[in-house]
Formats: C-alpha cells, structure tokens, sequence
C-alpha cells in the first residue's frame, strides 16, 4: 500500500514539473520583455536589485525597529524626508531614539531609503 502511494506521489509530482516547464521556457526566450519599458524611442531595461553594499546587520535593526513601529515605518517608506522633520520625530520621540542609538543607520538610510524602506501594495495591487 505504501508503495503505490509514493508512485502516485512521485507521479503527481512529475506531472506539476511538467506542467509548469512550459511558463519557464517562456520566460527564458525573451528575459528583457519582463524587465524593460519602452517609450517612444527611449527603452529602459531594469536590473535585479544586488545586495552589495547594504549591511545586513543595519537592516536587521532597522527590520526589528520597523516590526515594532509599523506605522512609522509606514509613512517613513512613503516620505524618507520625515526623518529629519522636527515635528515628526517630536510626535514619534521612538524614531528620534532609535537615531540617536543608530546614527549610522540613520544616514545610510539618508543616502539611500529604498534599502531600508519599501512602499507597501495598496490594497488591490
């Protein structure tokens, strides 16, 4: 009994592989078509992201911070600028804390927010 049911485990399986073989050969024949925009005569190709240059262990606090603080976290992916704003980080003293413990993560994050902060889908995207 046991045997049959790897054979037909190990059937389904093949048949999913199989199944999804068609959509990667797709992708393969034509890998720009995904990763490129095209207006009037000007194409831009985009490149996936690397992770040179980021600091895993500056992103991690800034993540443990952000789990804490998701609303600060929030409307800091939408305006980075409001890192600097006095009245902001007066109505949220957490952020202002965090940047006086972390003041390297709060200049890498100056120099380049996408790395740390990302714009949520809104809903229906």
């Amino acid at each position: 009994m046991k045997r049959s049911s790897i054979r037909s485990s190990a059937a389904v399986a093949l048949i999913v592989a199989l199944g999804f073989a068609p959509a990667a050969l797709a992708q393969d024949q034509n890998p720009a078509a995904d990763r490129s925009v095209t207006s009037g005569n000007t194409t831009i190709f985009f490149e996936p992201a690397g992770a040179q240059g980021i600091d895993a262990a500056r992103l991690k606090t800034w993540g443990e911070f952000a789990e804490e603080h998701p609303g600060i976290a929030k409307s800091l992916a939408y305006n980075s600028s409001l890192m600097d704003n006095d009245a902001y980080l007066a109505k949220h003293p957490a952020l202002g804390e965090f940047f006086e413990a972390h003041p390297d993560i709060k200049e890498a994050m100056a120099e380049n927010p996408g790395n740390f902060v990302a714009i949520p889908p809104r809903p229906g995207e």
